[in-house]
This record gives C-alpha cells, sequence and structure tokens, in this order.
C-alpha cells in the first residue's frame, strides 16, 4: 500500500505540473498577442469590427473615392455609350478617364437622360468612371481600381502618382499637383507649361508669357477681352474660355494660332485660361534638388542642388550626365541647362538610344548665384559651348551641333511648332547637323 500510495502520489504530482505548465503557456501566448487581444487584425489601431479596410492598416479610414471599369455599347439611337452601375446626381464629382486620358465633359463626351456616358467619338481602350466624394463603406485602401496611391487618378495620369490626392489640386499650375510640393521651397519654381498670349493677330502689339491658370485676365499684361493670337510651348495643352473662372465657351489649342478671327473663341473674348502639361517626363521639386518622374517608365533619376548649381554656373548649352539606378529600363538622365532658367531633361536607355526628353523652367537657382556656387563646388557638369548662330540669310538657319528645335525657336522668337511644320519636320526630336532650317 505504502508504494502505491506513493505512485499515485507521484502521479498527482506530475499531473498538477502539466496543468500548470498548460496554463502558463496558454497565459504567455495570449499576453503576447496584440491581435487577439486588439481584434485588430491589420494593426492600425481600428478594431476590425470597426475597420472599413480589415486587412490593410489605414488609421485615417479615409473612404473618398470609387473607381469602376465600365461597360460599353450602343444605345437605341445607334450612339456609343458606355453605362454606369452608379453614379452621382453630382456629375461634377466625377473623372472619366480612357485608360489614362482624362477626357472633358462637353468636348469628349456627353451625360444623356438616361445615365449614360454618350460619346462625341467611340473611344477603343478601357472608360474608368472616377467618382470623388464617395463613401461606399470599402475604405479607399481597400476599394479595387484605385493605382497606386489608392486615389482613382489613373497612375499616368496622375499629377502626384504615390500620394493620395483624388481632386488633383495644382495651386501653382506647376503640373506636379499640390501633394508633390516641396514644403521648403516655392511651389512656384517649376514650370511645365507656358503660352505666349498677343494682343493683335499674327503674334503683334503687348505680349505676355503666362505660365500658371488664370481665372480672371483682369490685370495682366494682355487683360480681360484682349487676346487674338497665342504661341504654345512644348508639352503644353491650353484651354480658353469666354468667362472669368473657366465659364462660358472654351476652345483647345495644342499649337500656336496667329488669329483668332474664326475660332470658336474669336478676337478679344478671353477672359480666363488653363494650362496642361503633356510632358513625358514630370519635374518636381523636392527638398535636395528635382525629381524626374516618366509617366511610362516610373521614377527615372533627380538631380541636387549643388548639380544644379554648378551647372548653371557652366553657362547656357552645358550639361550634366548621371548614372541611375531606379529603373532598369534607364541608363542615365541628362540634364542641360539654356540659359534664363529653361532646362531639358532626356534618358538614356539601357541599349544607349535615346529615351524619353521633357523641357522644364526652374527659377530656383539664379544665373548670378550659381557662378558663385560654382567656383566652391566640385563640378560635375560637362560644358558643351553653346554653338555661335549661323545665320545664311535673315529668314535660315543651319544646324549646329549641339541644337534642338526649342533652343532654336526660343533664338528667333517661335516656337517648336511652328519650325516644324515651316520645314515638314515630322519628329521635332530629330534635326541634323548641317540641316538647313527656315525660320518663319
Amino acid at each position: 500500500m505504502q508504494i502505491e500510495n506513493g505512485k499515485t502520489f507521484d502521479i498527482v504530482c506530475r499531473l498538477l505540473v502539466a496543468l500548470a505548465l498548460f496554463v502558463a503557456i496558454t497565459f504567455s501566448l495570449t499576453a503576447g498577442s496584440s491581435f487577439a487581444a486588439s481584434g485588430d487584425a491589420d494593426d492600425d489601431g481600428v478594431a476590425d469590427s470597426d475597420d472599413n479596410c480589415g486587412y490593410v492598416s489605414n488609421a485615417d479610414q479615409v473612404d473618398d473615392v470609387s473607381a469602376f471599369l465600365v461597360p460599353g455599347g450602343y444605345n437605341e439611337y445607334g450612339k456609343a455609350v458606355h453605362t454606369p452601375l452608379w453614379a452621382p446626381a453630382d456629375k461634377g464629382k466625377t473623372r472619366i478617364f480612357v485608360d489614362d486620358v482624362l477626357k472633358i465633359s462637353g468636348i469628349d463626351y456627353i451625360w444623356n437622360t438616361d445615365g449614360q456616358i454618350e460619346w462625341i467619338n467611340a473611344p477603343v481602350n478601357s472608360v474608368w468612371l472616377v467618382v470623388l466624394g464617395d463613401s461606399d463603406g470599402a475604405g479607399d485602401k481597400c476599394s479595387p481600381n484605385l493605382g497606386v496611391d489608392f486615389d482613382g487618378i489613373p497612375d499616368k495620369a496622375d499629377n502626384c502618382p504615390l500620394i493620395y490626392n483624388p481632386y488633383q489640386e495644382d495651386t501653382w499650375g506647376t503640373s506636379a499637383g499640390d501633394a508633390c510640393e516641396s514644403g521648403d521651397a516655392s511651389p512656384t519654381d517649376v514650370y511645365q507649361v507656358w503660352a505666349k498670349m498677343y494682343e493683335h493677330a499674327n503674334y503683334t502689339g503687348v505680349e505676355e508669357v503666362i505660365r500658371v491658370n488664370d481665372i480672371l485676365l483682369t490685370g495682366n499684361a494682355i487683360g480681360d477681352n484682349a487676346l487674338s493670337s497665342i504661341r504654345v510651348g512644348p508639352h503644353t495643352a491650353v484651354y480658353v474660355y469666354t468667362l472669368p473662372n473657366y465659364g462660358g465657351t472654351s476652345e483647345f489649342f495644342g499649337s500656336d494660332d496667329s488669329d483668332f478671327m474664326d475660332n470658336t473663341v474669336g478676337h478679344d473674348t478671353v477672359s480666363s485660361i488653363r494650362m496642361f502639361s503633356t510632358a513625358p517626363i514630370s519635374v518636381t521639386k523636392i527638398s535636395v534638388g528635382l525629381d524626374f518622374w516618366s509617366g511610362i517608365k516610373g521614377h527615372v533619376g533627380l538631380i541636387i542642388d549643388s548639380e544644379l548649381e554648378t551647372l548653371v554656373g557652366s553657362g547656357s548649352g552645358s550639361a550634366v550626365t548621371l548614372q541611375h539606378d531606379f529603373v532598369d529600363s534607364v541608363q542615365s538622365i541628362t540634364v542641360t541647362y539654356n540659359g534664363g532658367g529653361d532646362y531639358l531633361v532626356s534618358t538614356t536607355n539601357l541599349d544607349g538610344s535615346a529615351g524619353e526628353i521633357a523641357h522644364f523652367h526652374y527659377e530656383g537657382i539664379t544665373e548670378t548665384v550659381a557662378a558663385v556656387a560654382s567656383t566652391v563646388v566640385t563640378a560635375t557638369a560637362t560644358p558643351t559651348p553653346a554653338p555661335a548662330a549661323t545665320q545664311i540669310t535673315s529668314s535660315s538657319y543651319i544646324v549646329q551641333s549641339g541644337d534642338y528645335l526649342f533652343k532654336i525657336a526660343t533664338l528667333y522668337n517661335t516656337s517648336v511648332q511652328v519650325l516644324a511644320l515651316t520645314n515638314n519636320i515630322t519628329n521635332a526630336d530629330l534635326i541634323f547637323v548641317g540641316q538647313i532650317l527656315t525660320i518663319p
């Protein structure tokens, strides 16, 4: 009995120890799991029961955008239409994209009485409806088709593709979007659009270069109801309006127009103007310099302020080539300074072929400051002497090494479009040394 009682006591002790270990382990696991304790699967501080996007961290719970791929067809009148499953009564909150191109209501399409998107010219690619101010109960980070930054604007059309900005605010007309403007730099420093307005036809009378949108031309050199001809800069799309705040009759300009006589918007009728950038590479001011983003290839590089100072200090025509390690499809970027705050950025593909180019205007580094700075900053630019203008007659020009159409157009106070049209040039990025250009 004593032996049996001893065995019984031993078994009981072992069971008690095992039970104690089980309780301790269970307590440890439970206490060590914040998910189990809080019911917060994505660990964003919002309980699963209240989280509008339960498996992606979104502490801000933003729910302001919906985006839909819209099915298409034809209505009973034979018109090409796309029929959204749902759209708000306020059509001012909707944006229509064909792939990555924003379409304009009243020009590209209308909303018909059946609530359909009725097209002026039928699109051949995917049609997207982006609805702003739509709280659909699914947090934007859990809604489909909202792009890299979850704001619903297609990435290639987004003026700030990595930061949430569904309303695409662009207060300063830089085409970078307010959300991408650096907080410690003046946002007015970088421009990729410009138009030159003239008081009279044939580019005569009072003239004014404008680089930002203007809701009312009163007070400008070219005032309200005083515009009669216009030159359009590279990568620039211009809309003019007969009323302030972009109201009334509108007209689009993608190239120069010497006379508004027979236009939709006639002489002396323009009150406001908007400009949009079509540049393949967008330029943004960041805290350390300038950043370059390709709509096709993504982030293609940056240049820091000290390199810019040296570049500008080396004078017009100087260039710096920077090796690149952001995307596999780009070998390097080259930034060229053309004087007066005008620059050109270009990419070189991995195979050595020329890639995309974009013009921009940057006022952040003056030539006086840069000239002083270049005496103390190690030069990284490769100066290319600006070729002397070689003229045959007052209306002809021989292309020199290092020339490009924008530079020649600036020299003669004309535009790339006019030079290309006058000389039957189909590719404005391709001219040859020794080529004779007619200057209009």
